[in-house]
């Protein structure tokens, strides 16, 4: 099918596809809100894992949630074919499929819209009409937002759409809640919230807990309260880090629309290289990012100006696009050099 002879306006059922982690679907969003804006006559899905299904359902633009569970109970090729069962069930009829994986290739054959557009990186690339060559001097945001470069409609002007506000429904509910937690924990609103968020789920991307806790003692001494937060699976890594510090801890007790609050009434995060980035980001909270093994330039950094990453120049990074369970040399240096004393002004100048 030629580029550009597509009309995005022929297509009233547009699903999206993203079955990675929760940041990947947090930096899907921009492309669901810009489909919003250009028709706002089309329905659209958001395919994502069990994890990501509740930031979804925030998104304004966002009109179904369809979960995939590959590892519980659509595990194995007989779920894959369910999950392409309900896509036809929705009335898909345009795919967009921004993972890459040979599951989404066959999600996308199995469910038989009228147009699957995949990536030129993707696995079984037969399987789709037109594939967007992968940019790797975008971020991923703009990567994903590349997608509707082969609408007639669109063209080029997909990069208007760079800095698009994503519209996230009322969180009324859920800023209350948190605000109760906050005072039941002794934190008032005067002094300026810091959020620590540890976790990652590659070790190698995950600043020491030393670290984490010695910063936050130094936040306090400044006049700020400090919480530290995280998923279930992050609780003892939390725990650890609030211990040391004397802070409390959230993990595990938030879902995604308590978390979405915390960071909207948070004054900066300070995360490594995950998903809490792009979470903050989303309800315009800025962040000090510590990156380790990976780098910036992979596509994944923060982007709000007021925003910042911090990083050592070491001719060992990057190591891989991901992170690893372990250090290749063994020394961790590129986050370990990372001292809390170079941390905190960037954090503190964030609150000014």
């Amino acid at each position: 099918m030629p580029r550009r002879c597509l009309r995005l306006r022929d297509f009233y059922r547009i699903a999206i596809v993203q079955m990675a982690y929760l940041g990947d679907v947090a930096l899907t969003l921009p492309l669901a809100e810009a489909l919003r804006q250009i028709h706002p006559e089309a329905r659209r899905a958001l395919v994502v894992i069990p994890a990501a299904a509740p930031l979804a359902a925030c998104a304004e633009a966002v009109d179904e949630v369809i979960v995939y569970d590959k590892r519980g109970v659509d595990a194995g090729f007989g779920g894959l074919r369910r999950c392409a069962q309900r896509l036809r069930q929705w009335g898909a009829e345009l795919l967009l499929v921004l993972h890459r994986s040979l599951r989404t290739a066959l999600l996308a054959r199995w469910s038989s819209p009228q147009c699957a557009i995949g990536s030129s990186r993707s696995a079984l690339p037969w399987v789709y009409a037109l594939r967007i060559p992968y940019g790797w001097h975008l971020h991923e945001v703009e990567r994903n937002l590349s997608f509707l470069s082969v609408f007639a409609e669109v063209g080029e002007q997909w990069r208007a759409f760079a800095n698009v506000s994503v519209r996230l429904r009322p969180l009324g509910e859920a800023e209350q809640q948190v605000e109760r937690l906050l005072q039941s924990l002794g934190i008032r609103q005067m002094a300026p919230l810091v959020v620590l968020a540890p976790g990652s789920a590659w070790q190698t991307k995950r600043w020491s807990p030393r670290h984490y806790a010695t910063l936050a003692r130094q936040l306090r001494a400044e006049g700020c309260s400090v919480v530290v937060t995280g998923a279930l699976a992050e609780k003892a890594l939390c725990e650890e880090i609030a211990r040391l510090a004397e802070v409390p801890s959230l993990a595990g007790r938030l879902e995604i629309p308590e978390l979405l609050a915390l960071f909207r009434r948070t004054a900066c995060v300070v995360c490594n290289d995950s998903a809490p980035i792009h979470l903050a980001e989303l309800v315009g909270t800025p962040v000090v990012a510590l990156f380790g093994p990976t780098i910036p330039e992979f596509g994944f950094a923060p982007r709000l100006p007021r925003s910042c990453v911090i990083g050592r120049s070491l001719p060992c990074r990057p190591c891989s696009i991901h992170g690893g369970r372990r250090c290749p040399l063994g020394t961790h240096a590129c986050l370990e050099g990372i001292l809390p004393q170079e941390v905190l002004p960037q954090v503190l100048a964030r609150l000014r």
